[in-house]
């Protein structure tokens, strides 16, 4: 096996090195806006003082984050059986945790960052004993092999993982055990392998990892024979070997080639168009500096000491010269004329905004993607027009949501297997804490569907919008809960819940009142009456009581009642009160923090 797995190495080395690094050294560069890291010599005709450039590649990956990735990625679980229903809370609560703890965005971000500028986005999703949770890590796209016969990454055969450990490292993994090396394997220390470090990068990282010792590790997994070794070529020797639980890698591209499952990247699609603009964008600069006024003198009639002490001279000041007759005097002139400058193009400055809005037609990135909306006032209708510009973006984080479901397949799969330790969750969407440990988890089925950013549903100042506009229609409903409307409309607003009042609170506050009310009516009746008998009027009294209680009751049960009129009356767009003001109506000033 090792004689067919190191051939079969060198195979995907030898391609890598070929056909793919060249382009991902070049597409990194350009991401980081290094479009000219070239020999002087093979750009001698420009001064590099006038290269001149404009990022569209950064533009595209930061935009393709912002726009496919949302602020939060998480998975939602769906039973797969009716006898999980009851632990989908639980398990929902558990993988918020473990993205959490994996810090996810990060994770996808970069993932997806390189699927923009190198083909193809890569997780791979492990088991930490040490932490008793999944670890999830983005792989490089440069240091993972697979076969390139299919064109669907559920068909690969094997895949293999180019790993770079320490020399210590490797010598503690041998010393624990994990590592069994074999009696005839020489396995010394090495230096850092250059072709997997940019060209660009290659002496400022090199002059750091040679402070290091290295062994070179390829994790190799064959699917159809379910075995996964760990391979070192330098010395022909497998160090371990074990049965493949689950595959571990997830990959996705934004875009698929049609011919095999290598994908495209967004670099690829909009390269042209990139180095055009900068092409042309240098050339303009050229002109610009050419349209600077440059004096031209008569050299024959004007001595260079001359001229360079009209140069040097100071505003308002006199300046002696000595012209070779007083004829060049008096016709001082027509010894300095401006030189004749280059008019802009206008075609050239067309061209080069063709180019932007081709490049950016390509990658899907329409306006609103880059900031440029006109004529949109409210955070709805930049919701909607966000909405609107996914459509064509659909492909692309359908491609990008499979891969993160598949992670969460496989976090709940390790978890449901190694989990040792009892952890605290919280409720997904609540304040409230369950328990989750090994027993909770067995017998278990979900599978996880990604949950996909929604502007309009997920934007709170979108939500306190369609409240203020649905409020005419919410305020004749009985079956409205306006407490919860009014804790919605104050955290759409960013003020602190403890704006709210709690039911407790609310509740000794009633009975207080109600109290002071009867005493107050007790002792307008005590006046009323003057001493005489308490029989008539204290019956009319009574029934001025329960009027009095009838009334309050009505009230609170009236549509909107939890509402403070001065809040319903800003809501509803009328009144003069601010929104500290209406909200501290019926109690007390709103809660400041800081």
């Amino acid at each position: 096996m090792p004689p067919k797995l190191s051939s079969l190495i060198d195979r995907h080395e030898r391609y890598y090195k070929r056909y793919e690094k060249p382009n991902f050294d070049k597409a990194r560069r350009f991401y980081r806006g290094e479009f000219y890291s070239i020999k002087k010599a093979d750009n001698a005709h420009i001064d590099r003082l006038l290269l001149c450039s404009k990022n569209l590649i950064y533009a595209i990956a930061d935009t393709a984050v912002g726009s496919l990735l949302g602020p939060n990625p998480q998975v939602a679980c769906v039973p797969r059986n009716p006898d999980s229903e009851e632990a989908m809370t639980s398990v929902n609560g558990l993988m918020e945790f473990v993205f959490d703890e994996n810090r996810m965005r990060r994770r996808a971000a970069t993932s997806l960052i390189d699927a923009v500028l190198c083909k193809r986005g890569i997780f791979k999703t492990g088991w930490s004993s040490e932490q008793d949770r999944p670890v999830i890590k983005s792989v490089d796209p440069s240091r993972l092999f697979f076969d390139l016969t299919v064109r669907d990454v559920d068909d690969i055969s094997y895949w293999i993982e180019v790993t770079v450990i320490s020399y210590d490292q490797f010598k503690e993994r041998v010393a624990n055990g994990v590592y069994s090396v074999p009696p005839n394997a020489d396995i010394r220390p090495d230096r850092y392998p250059t072709w997997l470090v940019g060209e660009d990068q290659r002496g400022n990282v090199d002059a750091v990892r040679d402070a290091f010792q290295w062994v070179t590790v390829y994790e190799y997994y064959n699917v159809d024979k379910g075995v996964v070794q760990h391979y070192v070529k330098q010395a022909n020797a497998v160090v371990f070997e074990d049965k493949i639980e689950y595959i571990p890698y997830s990959m996705f591209s934004l875009n698929q080639s049609g011919i095999d499952c290598l994908g495209l990247s967004e670099v690829q699609l909009v390269l042209n168009q990139q180095e055009t603009v900068n092409d042309l964008l240098t050339h303009l600069k050229e002109i610009a500096y050419l349209q600077i006024p440059r004096i031209l003198y008569d050299s024959g009639r004007i001595s260079e000491e001359d001229l360079n002490k009209a140069v040097a001279a100071t505003t308002g000041s006199f300046v002696g010269i000595h012209p070779e007759n007083s004829e060049a005097l008096r016709t001082l002139n027509t010894l300095f004329y401006p030189m004749p400058t280059p008019d802009t193009p206008a075609g050239v400055v067309a061209f080069v905004d063709r180019q932007e809005n081709d490049a950016a037609f390509i990658s899907a990135l329409a306006e609103a993607a880059r900031g440029q909306v006109a004529g949109a006032r409210t955070a709805t209708e930049m919701a909607i027009i966000d909405a609107q510009m996914r459509t064509r973006l659909a492909t692309r984080e359908g491609h990008l949501n499979d891969a993160i479901e598949d992670v969460g397949r496989k976090a709940f799969f390790l978890m449901r297997k190694y989990m040792k330790q009892e952890k605290m969750i919280r409720i997904s969407g609540s304040k409230q804490w369950a328990a989750v440990n090994f027993q909770t988890l067995q017998g278990v089925e979900m599978d996880f569907k990604m949950v996909s950013y929604n502007p309009v549903r997920k934007n709170p100042a979108v939500m306190v919008e369609s409240i203020i506009q649905m409020l005419p229609f919410l305020s004749q409903n009985p079956n409205i809960d306006f407490r919860v409307l009014t804790e919605q409309i104050i955290a759409g607003l960013g003020f602190p819940s403890r704006m709210v009042k709690s039911e407790a609170q609310i509740q000794a506050e009633e009975e207080a009142a109600l109290q002071q009310q009867q005493q107050v009516m007790q002792a307008e009746q005590q006046r009323s009456l003057g001493g005489a008998a308490a029989g008539a009027p204290a019956l009319a009294a009574d029934a001025i009581a329960q009027d009095e209680a009838a009334a309050v009751e009505a009230a609170a049960a009236e549509p909107g009642g939890d509402l403070p009129p001065e809040l319903l009356a800003l809501l509803m767009g009328e009144g003069d009160a601010s929104p500290e003001e209406a909200f501290a109506a019926g109690g007390g000033a709103p809660v400041r923090e800081g």
